[in-house]
């Protein structure tokens, strides 16, 4: 749903210079048209002619002035299709970036080349702390491209604080990020998140995580094991009762 949200949010985006142009290329289309359309008029008679030129005096300073609108317009919409050109390759960036830490989390032995984090060698936190910046990733696009509230954000920060993982993930990446990021709106993202740790930090510690996991059973035999187990112990006692009583009875034919 959220990727979702994205590329909704990117479509209409897209979309709005796109109407915009198409608005600008009508009002030139209509500038241009304008003295055939007063030809036209002047060939009918009953029109005064210096009427019309006192009237096409007044329409050259509005069609000035549409003239210079139109031209904003172009230069607005080349603006908003620059920046939107960037997101999109912003965007391609982090995809590829969000590949290459999958590969370090699907392949252990990967981790290495990111070299150490926080001079830790704990290979099972490593995984943690890639994943926990998947997750914040994901969060500062979505903040990036209007799909996320700050509200929203102090939502997921609180509930991503409150473990013991996503305090030591931000514990070690908060200055790294706050020094590496350069808009503004991306050094927003960090002081809220910055902001909702401090005060996760300042509330106690953090809830554990850990469930407690049922401590594995053991199979059961096969029914038809158990069966058989079962028959021969059965027949078994059946045939050493059948003997037990064989020789009591030989024993008393015996003593008559």
């Amino acid at each position: 749903m959220p990727r979702l949200r994205v590329v909704t949010s990117l479509a209409r985006r897209s979309a709005t210079p796109t109407a915009l142009l198409l608005a600008v290329l009508v009002i030139l289309v209509a500038v241009l048209l304008t003295p055939i359309g007063l030809l036209w008029i002047g060939d009918r008679p009953g029109y005064d002619w210096p009427l019309l030129g006192n009237v096409g005096q007044a329409y050259g300073a509005a069609s000035a002035i549409l003239a210079a609108l139109a031209l904003i317009g172009v230069v607005v919409s080349l603006i908003v299709q620059a920046r939107e050109a960037k997101a999109a390759r912003e965007q391609a960036l982090r995809a590829l970036h969000t590949d290459l830490l999958k590969m370090a989390i699907d392949d252990p032995g990967l981790l290495e080349c990111w070299g150490p984090i926080e001079e830790s060698t704990d290979l099972g936190w490593f995984r943690k702390h890639v994943y926990s910046n998947l997750i914040v990733t994901h969060w500062q696009l979505m903040w990036e491209v209007d799909t996320l509230s700050e509200p929203h954000l102090e939502v997921l920060a609180d509930q991503f604080f409150r473990g013991a993982a996503g305090r030591r993930f931000w514990a070690e990446a908060r200055g790294p990020r706050m020094k590496a990021e350069t808009s503004r709106r991306a050094r927003r993202f960090t002081l809220v998140m910055d902001r909702r740790y401090q005060m996760a930090v300042a509330s106690g510690p953090a809830a554990d995580a850990a469930r407690a996991v049922p401590e594995p059973r053991e199979p059961e035999p096969h029914r038809p094991a158990v069966y058989l187990v079962r028959g021969a112990v059965l027949g078994g006692g059946a045939v050493f009762a059948a003997h037990h009583l064989l020789r009591r009875l030989t024993a008393r034919r015996g003593s008559r």
